[in-house]
């Protein structure tokens, strides 16, 4: 029967307490852990005050029989509250904790107040005025420290506070009905404090807790990509961190995977940037759905995207899962402005195998990802040790370029272009070679690339430039200069005027003068890269596009610029008198060529049996080692001389090449 009703009692309490926030539970919990102890502290104090006050007034056993088993019950409240963690505790345990704490702060008061008034009677004029003084204090002290509980310290103060005045009222003594009066005042005055504290306290635990929700929300929005809802570059490194510290700690392996998208910037330029977000939304639906829960999918920036690959990563499975990746990337993708059609390239790099940390992990997943990029397009590659070498080599010759005297160390060679019919010479193409003080001889297509990280590669072109010009100016007129252009020195008007100011101040006639970009170079950002090759062009030089047909641009782009030639790759041209293929693309690109009434150069031309295919399928201009490797300015002598260009270099082993610059 008594459980039944103690049950139902908390049950009510539970009940009343449903409203209340979860925040504003484990806050009233939080301060009940620090006060509830002092209160039975008070409890017991004003207790054993009473009983020692009417030990000789009152029969024994009603004096200390309740102050004893108060003191039990007092005390195991007072070891169970201090063993509580208020930070530890769930929701609805702190819930029901609290529905015990009214309940408590019913049944003790009711009990305390019974028999203090039973000793009341018993009690001389001093002992009724210790009496009343001990449960005015105990009250008043009670109902503070149970403030943020408005129920409980509303029923200490009735269960206390109005029996007490009603037996100060009946004695008829002036001096307590006096105190009674007294006492109802406060009362009053302390509940009306209670509960407007308890209104300030509420909406301080709701204002804090709308803060943090602000501050988890304000968290999430600097961790997350807002176009793809994925998470962006800062969440995916200190997750990559995190799961480095686990993978060491239980030593397993940990991959990660560096994802670019090819074609994008096409899409983006010919459609607009909201076809682009369109399609970049896609490829993370896609990846998510490919990859499924085991892969950490984030997107670092632009078109590039990161795996983050906790299980499931030996080399078999990661490339397996890869061309996975890249196949359902080459699906089409539908936008509002019809379907489209990219690729992708991935780089992997696992943990610890190749690297230690986070950063040098990127690094060798990024990598291999350029790696790929250059030899594989459109598919995974892994980074494998022996690239860790590429890598130093790599960073080496950074820190060589960075403290390097470019105008001492960087050269300028030349190769002849020459008429296929006459072998007239009819342009030289400058190509930039780079000796080193610190690390020696470096390749175009090493430190190019590099300087075009390092932001080094607008210098450098104007210093090559300089070089090339001077050189032109000595040679006679009819010969042209073909000088090459990265994407960074197109993609402002203001780079382009700079080049335009050498140009003009060399005196070199801008006719002579042919600058060559690079397809991929011409689709990096359509609008800015037209007004600077418009710019060149208004001088009267001549806009070449090189390496053509290895991009993603489409012939619609292409006539966006104003081109004057175009220059077949030499991909498309070795072994052309064995491959139907390539004897096909190059024929095709020849009459592409004189339909749009621009020149073309074929270059890569090395073989005689090359030359004469060439010369067959109608080719004017041709150029490669066929007739002569780049050569130092000193060595042009005789080719100026002649206009003729040798070819006793067509049949020995070709062992120089690389980028152009």
């Amino acid at each position: 029967m008594i459980d039944a009703i103690v049950n139902s009692v908390l049950g009510y309490y539970s009940h009343r307490m449903k409203d209340a926030g979860s925040d504003l539970i484990k806050a009233q919990y939080s301060i009940c852990v620090r006060h509830v102890p002092l209160v039975y502290i008070i409890l017991l104090t004003s207790v054993w005050g009473v009983a020692l006050t009417c030990k000789e007034m009152a029969p024994g056993w009603i004096v200390f029989t309740a102050p004893v088993a108060f003191s039990v019950v007092f005390c195991a409240r007072i070891w169970h509250w201090f063993n509580q963690h208020a930070n530890m505790v769930r929701t609805e345990a702190a819930r029901k904790a609290l529905a015990r704490t009214k309940l408590m702060g019913v049944v003790l008061p009711i009990i305390f107040t019974v028999w203090a008034l039973v000793l009341f009677d018993f009690a001389n004029h001093l002992g009724r005025l210790n009496i009343a003084y001990f449960m005015a204090i105990s009250g008043c002290c009670i109902v503070v420290f149970l403030m943020h509980l408005r129920i409980a310290a509303y029923q200490v103060a009735m269960i206390v506070y109005v029996p007490l005045v009603l037996r100060l009222f009946i004695t008829g003594e002036a001096e307590f009905v006096t105190m009674g009066i007294s006492l109802s005042i406060a009362a009053v005055l302390l509940l009306m404090v209670v509960y407007i504290q308890s209104f300030h306290f509420r909406d301080a635990i709701n204002s804090k807790a709308e803060l943090q929700k602000a501050s988890e929300y304000n968290r999430k929005l600097a961790n997350l990509d807002s176009l793809t809802g994925l998470p962006n570059r800062r969440q995916f490194f200190a997750n990559l961190n995190s799961e480095i510290d686990m993978a060491s700690k239980n030593n397993r392996r940990l991959a990660i995977g560096i994802i670019d998208l090819d074609g994008f910037k096409a899409v983006n330029d010919l459609y607009g940037h909201k076809s682009g977000d369109q399609l970049l939304v896609q490829v993370a639906e896609r990846l998510t759905k490919v990859l499924g829960l085991g892969v950490l999918v984030s997107r670092l920036g632009g078109d590039e995207f990161a795996l983050l690959i906790k299980n499931r990563n030996s080399d078999a499975e990661l490339m397996l899962k890869g061309e996975q990746i890249c196949v359902v990337l080459k699906q089409p993708f539908s936008i509002d402005d019809g379907t489209v059609t990219i690729s992708a390239s991935i780089g992997y790099a696992v943990f610890p195998d190749v690297a230690k940390t986070a950063h040098d992990l990127y690094e060798c997943a990024d990598y291999a990802l350029y790696q790929n990029k250059r030899g594989n397009r459109g598919y995974p590659g892994l980074f494998a040790k022996e690239q860790a070498n590429e890598i130093e080599s790599r960073c080496r010759i950074e820190q060589a370029m960075q403290t390097a005297d470019l105008e001492k160390e960087l050269a300028v060679y030349f190769q002849p272009i020459v008429d296929a019919h006459s072998h007239r010479v009819v342009a030289f193409e400058a190509l930039a070679r780079w000796h080193s003080d610190k690390v020696g001889p470096v390749p175009p297509s090493v430190f190019i690339p590099i300087a075009e990280r390092s932001g080094r590669i607008n210098q450098i072109t104007q210093l090559l430039l300089k070089k090339a010009l001077k050189a032109a100016a000595t040679w006679p007129d009819d010969i042209c200069l073909s000088f090459n252009l990265s994407a960074h020195d197109v993609s402002s008007s203001e780079r382009a005027l700079k080049l335009a100011a050498i140009l003009m101040k060399s005196g070199v006639n801008p006719k002579r003068i042919d600058f060559e970009i690079t397809e991929t170079a011409a689709m990096g950002n359509m609008g800015q890269t037209q007004t600077a090759i418009l710019a060149l062009k208004s001088l009267g030089c001549g806009i070449s596009l090189d390496d053509f047909g290895t991009g993603f641009s489409s012939l619609s782009q292409l006539h966006a610029f104003p081109l004057t030639t175009i220059k077949v790759d030499r991909s498309f041209v070795a072994d052309l008198d064995k491959k139907p293929a390539s004897y096909k693309i190059v024929k095709s690109l020849l009459s592409l060529s004189r339909d749009m009434g621009v020149e073309c150069i074929v270059e890569g031309v090395e073989t005689a049996e090359e030359m004469e295919v060439v010369k067959q399928l109608g080719a004017r201009l041709v150029q490669g080692y066929f007739w002569s490797p780049p050569v130092s300015e000193t060595e042009l002598g005789e080719i100026l001389t002649t206009h003729k260009a040798p070819n006793q270099w067509q049949e020995k082993e070709l062992k120089t090449g690389g980028q152009k610059q």
